[in-house]
């Protein structure tokens, strides 16, 4: 069961309003990938080798880049290296092209489409292919979408040349897509009027993000327009042989080695055996378009990356076949155990190929770190999007999420990411932190509310805020099932980070008009970036919780037989709901008027909860005795 042995301030489950907006995604405004990587230092022009040029062959798959395009290849640094946003690609890592900068920022709104990302190589000399038998080929696949947002038909990609004797630009291929696509090949041929010295090509994309489309207040604006760039060849080889690559790759890094979990805490590693994995996911792709199936093999291994112990498994061997991307469950034989030495675990899990001497060999190997800490987590750390509740009469909706643990313990803290928005437009918006008991499935008893309103608050880059669990004792959760979230002061978007790369969309449940429900297939799956924490007390560090001023208030009669009366020394009330003992909202008034008229209620045990218009909020019972 969820024990919280004295309880002060409770339950207040639900609000009836009407004409509801509801839940939704939103694009990020900002890349903090990208921001954390500069802010580490990563980043680096490397200017030693700005006069680097690159030859023939070339290739570039973004299997060896992280974040940034590799400076030995490439001029700019505006496309985004990741894992993030395509779909099946050809092999792990693609460049994304949006409407982000290199610094992680949103470029201007416009209204017309706007010139955005860049992706430019490095300098060629094409010159001794002028007058050549042999025609240089440049070859590449692009993702409308992917798992980004799907460009308007009015946005572009664009791939250009550059002419040295020109000095120009000349746009040679373009891409207008208004809806999500595979990866597709284009296999161009390079004229000879661009066979210089100094020759050069780019992707450029074309964005749109009107003022007129952004609702919301400005925390509304967001990312758009997303290509992804894969698997990219320059070379005098027939056509036929970029039309069928000899390469097999592995598509994604490790996935799902904790069922349905991405990270649990480190203490509670031991009794959760049931949901370590038994096999290891393979996505494989044979780029081969003809001919017989290959004999491949595969393997992974597991590093303890603090003690530096490595264990590696037999290779698997079998047959895939021409033009395909399979995947395979192969069995996994290493738990991931606690040895009990260390306050936290960190684990790298490598899955990697065994393919002929003759193929690219950086994209056979694919790699993911676990570190495990104090915490439940179904996302990867990384957003996509943002989850918000907004709209007309969405004050006071709440959001739950599913949990299940493997031992009790002494819930501390909840951590929750909120996506940056533009100029920071919801940081002071206001919400309670709410813990629910587990009633056949959904939300049901709500164990524990913020004794103040909240605020997203300040981090760092790709971290949560921390929010304690304020009591005047533990909150120990000794049932499996529980659910955390929050009951918003506001109606609009807060921006919760939402990982599209691991489905967690059944354990969210949303409640605006007095019933709680699924999302379904309302939105795009994933997960929400919410995390609860575990542990002793005493190491919890967070944010300071905001609070404008200290308010409470005297109901009276309690018992009450017809007439309630409150005082406040606050007269500034926004709203006053009464709850029955099911959490059904009885009565709702936007003032404070009093007294309140219980005559016609039933007898028995309710709830009263008042809203100021600093946002602050205090729920106290009320027993109604005829």
């Amino acid at each position: 069961m969820l024990q919280f042995r004295h309880i002060g301030l409770l339950l207040c489950i639900t609000l009836i309003h009407f004409n509801v907006s509801g839940q939704s995604l939103k694009g990020l405004s900002e890349n903090e990938v990208i921001k954390k990587f500069r802010a580490a230092g990563s980043f680096s022009k490397k200017s030693a080798t700005e006069t680097a040029e690159n030859t023939l062959p070339f290739f570039e798959d973004f299997s060896t880049s992280d974040v940034y395009p590799d400076p030995l290849k490439w001029d700019d640094s505006l496309a985004f290296i990741n894992n993030s946003f395509p779909v099946d690609p050809m092999s792990a890592g693609i460049a994304t092209l949006d409407a982000i900068d290199s610094e992680g920022n949103i470029y201007a709104l416009n209204d017309l489409p706007a010139s955005s990302d860049r992706l430019t190589t490095k300098p060629f000399n094409l010159q001794p292919y002028a007058n050549a038998e042999d025609t240089v080929i440049l070859s590449f696949f692009y993702q409308s979408g992917g798992l980004g947002e799907v460009p308007e038909i009015n946005d572009s990609l664009l791939l250009e040349f550059y002419s040295p004797a020109d000095d120009q630009w000349y746009n040679v291929w373009y891409a207008v897509k208004d809806t999500f696509t595979d990866f597709e090949q284009v296999i161009f041929p390079i004229s000879e009027m661009f066979c210089q010295d100094g020759f050069r090509f780019r992707f450029r994309n074309y964005t749109s993000m009107s003022v007129n489309d952004v609702t919301g207040g400005k925390g509304a604006l967001s990312n758009v327009d997303f290509w992804n760039i894969d698997y990219i060849m320059m070379n005098t080889e027939p056509v036929s042989m970029h039309h069928s690559i000899n390469d097999i790759t592995l598509v994604d890094p490790p996935k799902y080695l904790l069922d349905f979990y991405e990270i649990i805490p480190w203490s509670h590693l031991n009794d959760a055996q049931s949901i370590t994995r038994n096999t290891l996911h393979y996505a494989i792709r044979n780029l081969v378009k003809t001919g017989d199936s290959v004999n491949v093999g595969r393997s992974y291994y597991v590093r303890d990356l603090q003690s530096g112990f490595a264990e590696f498994a037999e290779q698997s061997y079998s047959k895939f076949g021409p033009n395909s991307i399979e995947r395979r469950n192969d069995p996994f034989f290493t738990p991931f155990v606690n040895s009990g030495n260390e306050e936290e675990g960190f684990l790298e899990v490598g899955a990697y190929l065994v393919t002929p001497a003759t193929q690219f060999k950086a994209n056979d190997t694919a790699r993911t770190y676990l570190n495990f800490k104090d915490y439940y987590a179904y996302d990867d750390g990384i957003p996509e999007y943002g989850f918000g509740i907004s709209g007309e009469s969405t004050y006071g909706a709440m959001l739950a999420y599913r949990f299940r643990i493997y031992r009790p313990d002494t819930l501390k803290a909840i951590d929750i990411f909120f996506n940056t928005t533009r100029d920071d437009f919801t940081s002071g918006e206001k919400f309670h932190l709410c813990i629910w008991s587990d009633e056949n499935g959904k939300p049901g008893e709500m164990i524990y509310i913020s004794p103040e309103a909240l605020m997203p608050g300040q981090k760092g880059f790709l971290e949560p805020v921390r929010y304690p669990i304020h009591g005047p004792t533990d909150l120990i959760v000794e049932d499996s099932v529980f659910y955390t979230g929050w009951m918003q002061l506001t109606e609009e978007f807060l921006n919760v980070g939402y990982d599209v790369n691991r489905n967690s969309l059944n354990k969210i449940f949303v409640n605006i008009t007095g019933e709680w429900f699924n999302p379904g297939t309302s939105i795009l799956p994933g997960s929400l970036m919410i995390r609860p924490v575990f542990g002793s007390k005493a190491v919890v560090t967070s944010m300071v919780e905001h609070n404008d001023h200290n308010v409470d208030f005297i109901i009276y009669p309690n018992p009450v037989k017809n007439l309630l009366h409150i005082l406040t020394e606050d007269p500034l009330i926004n709203r006053i709901i009464l709850y029955d003992g099911l959490g059904r909202a009885v009565y709702s008034a936007d003032h404070g008027s009093s007294p309140i008229d219980v005559s016609a209620l039933p007898s028995g045990i309710y709830y009263i909860r008042i809203f100021w218009m600093n946002g602050n909020s205090i729920c106290k019972k009320v027993i109604i005795s005829h």
